[in-house]
């Protein structure tokens, strides 16, 4: 008859169930680091939809426009900046959806209307160029919203 050595009888109940809870430590920490990558992921293309909205915004203050006939000093930033600039007041704001439109563009926060976009013109005097900010607001969704903001001087034509 052979006789059987202490150490070829195998793992303990012990021994298992600690080597579970390893491995499940292990898991755990693995899921939380890929939820942790997915939040971000979704903050950062949010981030760039909103840069991307205000952006556009900001690129429509900027194109100057060819008058037919003789040359005529148009300022087109002047009216925009007597309804935001004397007052220091945003725009009515433009209620966006990822691929810009959204309906009428106006109106309030929906699922797909996320994306809250506002701007601002100032003149600042006789000489000076305008001040043009575009802010949009969005993740509302979170316990914060978070605002991308653009800022540029336009020096005046005339």
């Amino acid at each position: 008859m052979v006789r059987k050595r202490s150490s070829d009888r195998g793992f303990t109940l012990l021994e298992v169930l600690m080597a579970l809870l390893i491995g499940m430590i292990g898991l755990l920490g693995t899921v939380a680091v890929q939820q942790t990558v997915l939040r971000a992921t979704a903050s950062a293309n949010d981030a760039q939809i909103a840069t991307r909205l205000a952006t556009q915004r900001m690129e429509q203050f900027s194109v100057s426009f060819t008058y037919p006939g003789p040359p005529v000093v148009v300022d087109e930033l002047a009216p925009r900046a007597a309804v935001t600039g004397t007052l220091n007041q945003w725009s009515t704001p433009e209620y966006l959806g990822a691929s810009g439109s959204c309906g009428t563009g106006t109106g309030s926060w929906t699922a797909t209307c996320r994306w809250k976009r506002e701007w601002k013109v100032t003149n600042l005097g006789v000489g000076l160029p305008y001040d043009i900010s575009v802010r949009v607001t969005y993740n509302i969704d979170g316990a914060t919203p978070k605002i991308v903001r653009l800022d540029m001087e336009r020096r005046k034509t005339f």
